[in-house]
């Protein structure tokens, strides 16, 4: 199924990477293919994490969070045109010898302004300044207007001490 690395790991790949306690994929499945993949993450000895769906009604069918050898996955569907987008543009990226689709760099920072905490507000500034010069500025300017979050980029490029 097409998946794309997000969250901290990926962070790692194109900002500063931080430390995290889990892994985050966006998959591009329906709500019965997430429930279908809880099912098959189940027989492979993978631990869905019932009580963690249970206090997250909202959550049910965008967001599934399993345990494998003490380490939380969280595997989430796309929930906007934007995050379908990111399945066209991710990036085949080797890690320890082994190839990962991650999602690229413009699409992070989106991804991150949408949340709008202020971890994902430092974690996409360390995106923007270690690839500056290589992002696509009109695509992150169309989707920040598309998406509302304008004002955020906006103030995003133009941080002072940032260039």
């Amino acid at each position: 199924m097409p998946y794309a690395l997000i969250g901290a790991w990926a962070l790692g790949m194109w900002g500063r990477p931080r430390a995290t306690l889990d892994i985050d994929f966006l998959v591009m499945v329906s709500e019965e293919g997430l429930e279908h993949l809880g099912s098959r993450m189940a027989r492979a000895a993978i631990v869905v994490d019932e009580a963690w769906r249970e206090s997250n009604p909202l959550l049910r069918t965008s967001q599934l969070r399993a345990l494998c050898r003490g380490v939380t996955i969280d595997l989430l569907r796309p929930r906007d045109a934007h995050d379908r987008r990111i399945f066209r543009r991710r990036r085949k990226k080797r890690v320890e010898g082994h190839y990962y689709w991650v999602i690229a760099p413009e699409d992070f920072i989106i991804q991150k302004l949408k949340v709008g905490r202020p971890r994902d507000y430092e974690d996409a500034l360390t995106v923007l300044e270690r690839c500056r010069g290589k992002l696509d500025r009109t695509y992150l300017l169309r989707w920040a207007r598309r998406l509302g979050i304008f004002r955020e980029l906006d103030y995003l490029l133009n941080v002072p001490g940032e260039e």
